[in-house]
């Protein structure tokens, strides 16, 4: 458990970068996990407690990183803090609205009486607020002031100060009398701990009650104003010996807090450890029902929880006592209040609206006015004003229950009624997208605006420093003209035009590189710097100190030789021959890698494009269904904005549209929608009256209406994006290999360069060189050396090494949510399903349809069956025990029975559910003259085998025993053949067992046997594909192997059915069981690797996620078949949102894809700079040289070239994965 901070920071753009993140991040308390994605600029931390945000963005200001925004999740999931951190840069219009914005502000106190008696000014009837809002409106664009327009000039108005204030539906404006205050604690290490600190805070006498979260490391306390009694709670955990910090403080919304003793209904969701077996699920349900306060008790063996109904909240202490005396630990997970009343409770929703046209501190108050008269007449209102408008932050904050006088339209009428100037929309934070988009095009602006300079600024100096002196022969009297002297000593004319043109190129042009590469080098050597003075000299830099170097190497070196001729006085007037300096190498090395930066830039935004794509499947418009007089559904629609939809709203979808949010259909009828955006799936999916449609798809019939069930980030669609969204987060182990050669690249560069210079100086000096090499004529051979040096630092780029795997996994995140899959895994699921082995599918639900029927019920025999037992009461009663169940089995025998059992009086008892095996149950059986009670069960045959096994007295639960010695009381003659015949047809079987319980309590001591009475034959047709699809993985080279808890005879006749071996096929399974064969196939249990060349084999499980949760958990990688509303609850490292298995071929294919470019991109970032660098420190330069002329040298400017094109291949490599795949031959298919 802990919170998730996520941090915009609009300067991480390298490898270097992310490795210099984690040493920043590294000492600070508290922190689990570093994330860093160079593709959104944004970094993901994992820690305890909340108040560690404000240290990381601390540290990260101070290492020069530049955080924009943050945003942090509970460990619950719900936002607690979402803000700015740098502020906004001051608009670049501002002091052309200067003038225009202060005679606005003084028209309008002309004209408004509140700010005039605040004056003493008088009336001016001139002009209206209504003109005054329009003439401003015309000035200035539509958006929210910044701080620096609203003061703007000496008549800028105050701040609102009723931003604190909070009004009620009364029509109130209190101070709130009540708050909820979030602390967060530090320094908690037991249970102990919160007792004390509850103790402590319940003793003070504001303090209505405090609940503190061990686990959080959180307190949760209500109390009464005023609002600075916070302080004394502070001051009161800090008495205990604790740390403690102030999160959020909010007035209580409710009316009155229930209670200690009140007999409100509660639900409180446990998570139970130390459960084995189903007697540990009997024995905690019998224990909790011992209680008189409990109402129900549903006990998840598999998930291990348990979530109870009870009444009074103050008996929670004493379920969890009980569940502890049962020799069980049990944690809270959540605890909620539930309604007694047939309705269910409407939620309370928050929404903030933004309101254009406010001008002056009065408006707020004008505002809480409207809606206080507007909505008091309102029956049944209750809503909080959270927080009003201010004249910086024109956004009002509301919340309130839904009713159908009471809605989000209520609020923004009465607020556009209020006056005509204002007009009210729903506000929405821009979303992490949304601000890294925006980033990304202000990155790419600030680089265009350089990029340009920098090439008009080339033009001329290629013109001069190319064609001139390297072209044009020497003879050409304008080249003669250029290579004159002028001002001083010996500087020729181009010198100084080269100077002139390339200074403001060296401070402009590349001013971003030396900015960002001077705070890098200064928060390392910075007086609190956490770094370690020796790894401060390994391990430091990033891309920008390379450049930065290079230029300024370039720039300084030539500003020294400029100096030499302006102050050497010539002894003739001969013209220099050619200019020494490097003063066209800035200018052309800052174009080149600028455009390089640019196309990066670029190419980065493309490859991120799945959520952005995903969601704008979401219309922004509805067509709302208006009531008649009576509140009936009328004809007529109205056209509104989709963020004013209220759950229980009616909305008409046109033939062609999409919903404005999920819902259940409305009409009688049959109608095709198209989900193929959501789930890939080609085909139109039929729906009917009461099923659910959702954002997204597309109506392709009728046009229909349907309900509203969900808002606010709530749809299907939203589930989506969020699980492309995490699984973009989570970064492959390949990307550790590129964070480690990065961390340690830019100073083995630096060091190759200086090296570089050294030995080429060295040689010149020591005459090792021709003197005919020596072609420069100020300087000798150190400046002739730096040309080497140069070219080493501009040539090497670390950027390609950092981007080979994100961009690629990006943009096969996206590739794959086209094809209806999610990648909830990241970049680790792609890593391990391009390297699987064999894949183990289940069978039920995952092979065969899931659609399963009963097409077969059989009495064994009537002989020996008590009479009270006739088929309608074998019926009704495996219809109760059924019901209980959500396995497919279940529901299709439950369904049989619905539509053949007739009426029988029967109660159950007590129903148990054991995992993998089937029901049992005790029935109470009223006859026309007698009452009987039976246990009943319905199950597979391990079932019928357990339960005749010897029992538990303590807990009534079968214990295990050899299967081989249990043998089942009844007409084995009639019944073994019967399931053999089933079981041969590749039916599943259920057998209905039952056996009395006496009523004489001395008889119940020794019941009787089970008797086996009837069978049910489920048939589940194996899907059309199947066959096709395990051939087509077969054929790549991986094994396929079927696990599945049916019967081995049923697997088996499946099994030849699709081509799979009997080895390779392991029936009558348990749940656990299933991890047991994964680990097995895997060669752990064994302890001997089974795969290739000592590694143990990757499989891959394939599951419906019914009963599959520890297999999905044991394989390394886990596919979870999923319908819509459960996208967000597996957590699997796929979950495909089709049934088709031609998606999990799609799947295995597109991951050795992306995997196999992720190797491609990094075989070349890696290779490149290993090529090019020995060949920019001049290895290859003796090659063709002699001792009249020197050989070829690869120059600063082509080097910037290389460099600039090592990153943009990498990028578009990644990018060319959306390119129809082309497959010469298979040989990458196999192993």
């Amino acid at each position: 458990m802990a919170y998730t901070s996520t941090f915009l920071v609009s300067n991480i753009h390298c490898p270097s970068c992310v490795s210099y993140v984690q040493d920043t991040l590294h000492g600070i308390p508290g922190i689990q996990s570093i994330q860093t994605s160079l593709i959104d600029q944004v970094i993901r931390v994992k820690h305890a407690q909340d108040s560690t945000r404000e240290v990381i963005v601390s540290e990260l200001i101070k290492a020069a990183f530049e955080v924009q925004h943050v945003t942090t999740i509970r460990p619950d999931g719900v936002q607690s803090h979402d803000s700015d951190v740098s502020p906004s840069p001051i608009n670049g219009r501002l002091s052309r609205y200067r003038w225009l914005m202060s005679r606005a502000q003084r028209k309008h106190i002309e004209n408004c009486k509140a700010c005039q008696r605040e004056k003493g000014q008088t009336s001016r009837p001139r002009l209206t607020w209504a003109s005054v809002t329009r003439l401003r409106r015309q000035a200035l664009p539509r958006k929210t002031p910044t701080d620096e327009e609203a003061a703007v000039s000496g008549d800028t108005l105050a701040e609102d100060k009723l931003s604190n204030k909070h009004v009620d539906s009364a029509g109130e404006e209190t101070v709130p009398s009540d708050y909820v205050a979030t602390v967060s604690i530090g320094g908690m290490t037991c249970a102990s701990c919160t007792s004390t600190i509850t103790k402590g805070l319940e003793s003070l006498d504001f303090v209505d009650s405090a609940n503190v979260n061990l686990m959080t490391d959180n307190a949760r306390v209500m109390y009464h104003g005023p609002k600075g009694n916070s302080e004394k709670l502070i001051e009161t955990i800090e008495d205990l010996g604790y740390e403690a910090v102030i999160d959020d403080i909010r007035p209580s919304v409710q009316e009155k807090p229930p209670s200690e003793g009140s007999d409100e209904d509660h639900k409180v969701t446990l998570s139970i450890e130390g459960m084995t077996c189903g007697s540990c699920v009997g024995t905690i349900t019998r224990g909790l029902k011992e209680l008189p306060f409990i109402q129900d008790v549903n006990i998840d063996l598999v998930g291990n929880r348990g979530d109870i109904t009870f009444s009074g909240k103050q008996h929670l202490e004493a379920i969890l006592e009980k569940i502890d005396d049962l020799g069980y630990d049990a944690t809270v997970v959540k605890l909620e209040g539930t309604a007694k009343s047939t309705q269910a409770p409407k939620e309370e929703r928050t929404v903030q609206l933004r309101i254009d046209g406010m001008y002056c501190e009065h408006c707020p108050e004008n505002i809480r006015t409207a809606i206080q008269s507007a909505l008091s007449t309102a029956s049944g209102s209750m809503y909080t004003i959270t927080q009003l408008p201010t004249l910086k932050d024109p956004v009002i904050t509301v919340t309130y229950r839904s009713s159908p006088q009471l809605n989000i339209r209520s609020f923004i009428a009465a607020i556009d009624a209020s006056h005509e100037a204002l007009k009210a929309s729903v506000y929405h934070p821009p979303t992490l997208e949304e601000r890294s988009r925006r980033l990304q095009r202000k990155e790419m602006k600030y680089i265009l605006w350089r990029l340009l300079f920098s090439g008009i600024v080339a033009i001329p100096t290629l013109i001069i420093g190319v064609v001139y002196m390297s072209l044009v022969p020497e003879s050409n009297p304008t080249r003669r003209w250029w290579e004159q002297p002028i001002l001083a000593g010996q500087a020729m004319r181009i010198e100084w035009a080269l100077f002139f043109m390339t200074t403001p190129v060296m401070f402009f042009g590349t001013d971003l590189f030396h900015v960002r590469a001077f705070k890098e080098i200064k928060a390392m050597w910075r007086p609190n710097s956490k770094i370690p003075i020796l790894r401060r000299f390994y391990r430091f830099g990033s891309m920008n100190l390379l450049i930065s170097a290079g230029a300024s190497v370039a720039y300084f070196s030539s500003l020294a030789v400029l100096i030499m001729d302006a102050t050497t006085k010539s002894p003739d007037t001969r013209h220099h021959h050619s200019s020494d300096t490097y003063f066209d190498t800035v200018t052309f090395l800052t174009f080149f890698i600028l455009i390089g930066r640019f196309l990066e830039a670029y190419s980065k935004t493309k490859t991120g494009d799945a959520v952005a794509m995903l969601s704008n499947l979401r219309p922004s418009t509805a067509l709302l269904v208006m009531d008649d007089a009576n509140g009936k559904a009328s004809s007529s629609t109205e056209t509104i904005p989709v963020d004013q939809l209220e759950t229980g709203d009616l909305v008409q979808i046109p033939h062609g549209t999409s919903p404005p949010t999920d819902g259940i259909i409305d009409n009688q009828g049959t109608f095709l929608f198209d989900e193929s955006s959501l789930t890939g799936e080609s085909k139109p999916v039929t729906k009917t009256y009461g099923d659910e449609v959702f954002t997204g798809s597309v109506n392709v019939s009728d046009p229909v209406r349907i309900r509203v069930t969900g808002v606010g980030g709530t749809s299907m669609l939203d589930r989506i994006v969020n699980v492309v969204r995490e699984g973009q987060a989570k970064r492959a182990p390949i990307e550790r290999i590129a964070d480690i050669l990065t961390g340690y690249f830019v100073p083995v560069i630096t060091l190759i360069a200086i090296i570089t210079w050294v030995i080429w100086m060295g040689l010149g000096l020591s005459g090792a060189l021709p003197q005919a090499w020596l072609d420069v004529s100020r300087g000798g051979w150190p400046f002739w050396s730096l040309e080497f040096a140069i070219a080493v630092f501009v040539v090497a780029c670390p950027c390609g090494i950092g981007l080979a795997a994100p961009t690629a996994l990006f943009v096969g995140g996206g590739l794959a949510a086209k094809h209806g899959v999610l990648v909830q895994g990241g970049g680790e699921a792609f890593q391990e399903a391009s390297k699987l082995n064999a894949i183990v599918f289940d069978k039920t639900g995952t092979l065969t349809e899931g659609q399963m029927r009963v097409t077969d019920f059989e009495v064994i025999s009537s002989h020996g069956r008590d009479a009270a037992l006739d088929d309608s009461v074998i019926l009704a009663s495996s219809r109760m025990l059924e019901e209980s169940s959500t396995h497919p089995i279940a529901k299709a025998i439950a369904s049989y029975c619905a539509e053949n059992s007739t009426s029988v009086s029967i109660e159950q008892e007590e129903i148990k559910e054991v995992p993998g095996q089937g029901m049992t149950g005790r029935f109470l059986v009223r006859g026309n003259s007698s009452t009987s009670r039976y246990e009943i069960a319905l199950g597979n045959e391990r079932l019928l085998q357990s339960i005749c096994a010897p029992e538990s007295a303590e807990s009534g639960l079968p214990t295990k025993k050899d299967e081989a010695s249990v043998t089942i009381k009844g007409e084995d003659y009639y019944l073994t053949p019967i399931l053999g015949k089933h079981q041969s047809l590749g039916h599943s079987t259920a057998i209905f067992a039952f056996r009395e319980v006496p009523e004489d309590a001395e008889k119940a001591k020794s019941p009787s046997s089970y008797r086996a009475l009837a069978v049910f034959a489920i048939a589940d047709p194996i899907r059309s594909e199947a066959p096709q699809v395990l051939q087509s993985i077969r054929s790549a080279g991986l094994d396929i192997h079927m696990c599945t808890g049916d019967n081995r005879t049923t697997a088996l006749a499946i099994a030849s059915q699709l081509g799979i071996p009997a080895s390779n096929v392991r029936a009558g399974v348990l749940p656990q069981d299933k991890a047991s064969y994964i680990r097995e196939l895997q060669g752990i249990s064994s302890g001997e690797p089974s795969g290739p060349k000592g590694r143990r084999k990757i499989i891959a499980f394939v599951g419906d996620g019914t009963n599959d949760t520890p297999a999905l958990s044991a394989a390394d990688v886990s596919i979870a078949l999923s319908s819509g509303s459960d996208v967000a609850i597996t957590t699997a490292s796929f979950i495909l949102l089709n049934s088709d298995l031609n998606t999990i071929l799609a799947l295995v294919k597109l991951a050795k894809r992306v995997f196999l470019r992720v190797k491609l991109n990094f075989g070349w970032a890696a290779v490149y700079n290993l090529c090019l660098v020995p060949v920019a420190a001049g290895v290859f330069f003796a090659i063709g040289a002699n001792d009249h002329h020197a050989g070829w040298r690869f120059s600063p400017v082509w080097a910037s070239i290389a460099m600039a094109a090592s990153s943009v291949s990498v990028v578009t490599s990644s990018l060319a994965l959306r390119l129809p795949e082309v497959e010469i031959s298979k040989w990458r298919w196999r192993k």
